[in-house]
């Protein structure tokens, strides 16, 4: 049920991460014809890099549960490779829930300074918020993704044995 609630969380912001994605490539567009013509969108700059905090840390979550990113063994532990990667999960979970702890205070002290972008004076506080939330979606999805693998693990024991 908590698998099924996170899955469904974190699919819904990488769609809304997605839609980000959308936005920066037809800005991106609009803006390279519009040269053509010798115009400009204004702020077209700020608005795709906070469209791209948007994408990146929206899709966080969902990427690292469905475990679709570039993983390289450098090292065989052997007896011990379960153990190492539980530590590994501890201490990946801390550093992400540590820094989403500190997105989320940067984003009050923000908000609280005022601090908006130079050209359309968009508050920078709320994409703060957003890289907090990415962060605590990765905190959030290793555990959870230790414990689906472990009960996946569990059953096809359980259905080998069976057999």
């Amino acid at each position: 049920m908590i698998l099924d609630a996170f899955c469904f969380i974190a699919e819904n912001l990488s769609i809304i991460g997605g839609l980000g994605l959308l936005a920066m490539m037809i800005i991106t567009a609009a803006d390279v014809i519009l040269r053509l013509f010798s115009k400009s969108i204004l702020g077209s700059m700020e608005l795709i890099s906070y469209l791209m905090c948007v994408v990146i840390f929206l899709g966080f979550g969902r990427a690292t549960f469905i475990e679709s990113y570039t993983k390289v063994e450098l090292f065989s532990f052997g007896k011990a490779e379960s153990v190492i990667r539980a530590i590994i999960d501890v201490i990946h979970t801390g550093i992400c829930a540590f820094t989403a702890y500190y997105c989320f205070i940067q984003s009050e002290v923000t908000k609280d300074m005022g601090t908006v972008s130079q050209m359309l004076k968009i508050p920078r506080w709320p994409f703060l918020t957003l890289s907090g939330v990415g962060f605590l979606l990765i905190a959030v999805s290793v555990p959870l993704l230790r414990f689906r693998n472990h009960r996946l693990k569990a059953k096809e024991s359980l259905h080998a044995a069976e057999i």
